[in-house]
């Protein structure tokens, strides 16, 4: 049985990634307070705290991620994109698209700066932006791809991947069924969008 699950504490979270919904996990580099992140160039990091180490991602045994997790605090958590496709957008049009979402089904999103990452069975996040011109708009998918997971800095959770009250993984999608809710929040958002650069240009 697992207690509540604290999105904010690494081993809470770990022990969630892991022992619920058994996803391969790894450590990535550490978020420093005071200096940044450690991967080198803490002035220049596009996402400090919230990175692989460099070469292929080596995923943990849960023991093995508790240990890391003590040893380096404020490590990233970090996700190969293998059990899910992660669908990154620019956050208003993650957000619109969640709130067409929300009457169909929970959706597993994630928040980083101004990026939103909808979470999709894997292989399919494909179907959900063919043919979308949006450069914005990218998949991640297959080993090679990855997602930093909260408590990550910067990185947090808008729709957990679990039912909060029973502990079980939440179905994912396939990419196909967000195709129309996607190409809605770009129908909603881009026209909102061209109105605030004109505003700010008057």
């Amino acid at each position: 049985m697992y207690g509540p699950i604290d999105t904010r504490d690494p081993a809470s979270c770990a022990a969630a990634y892991t022992g619920i919904l058994r996803w391969p996990v790894a450590v990535g580099y550490r978020y420093r307070p005071r200096g940044g992140c450690t991967c080198g160039t803490p002035e220049s990091c596009p996402a400090p705290g919230a990175h692989p180490l460099p070469g292929p991602v080596t995923v943990c045994t849960a023991e093995q991620l508790g240990d890391e997790l003590a040893a380096s605090p404020g490590a990233a958590l970090i996700a190969p994109t293998v059990s899910f496709d992660a669908i990154a957008l620019p956050r208003e049009y993650g957000m619109a698209a969640m709130i067409s979402l929300d009457r169909v089904a929970p959706v597993p999103c994630l928040m980083e700066g101004d990026r939103a990452m909808l979470l999709v069975l894997p292989s399919t996040g494909r179907y959900a932006v063919g043919g979308m011109t949006d450069s914005a708009v990218q998949v991640r998918s297959g080993p090679t791809g990855w997602v930093a997971l909260p408590p990550s800095h910067g990185v947090r959770w808008d729709t957990p991947p679990w039912h909060e009250q029973a502990h079980q993984p939440l179905p994912l999608l396939h990419g196909q069924d967000l195709r129309s809710h996607l190409d809605e929040a770009l129908r909603v958002v881009a026209p909102q969008a061209a109105d605030s650069m004109a505003v700010q240009r008057s």
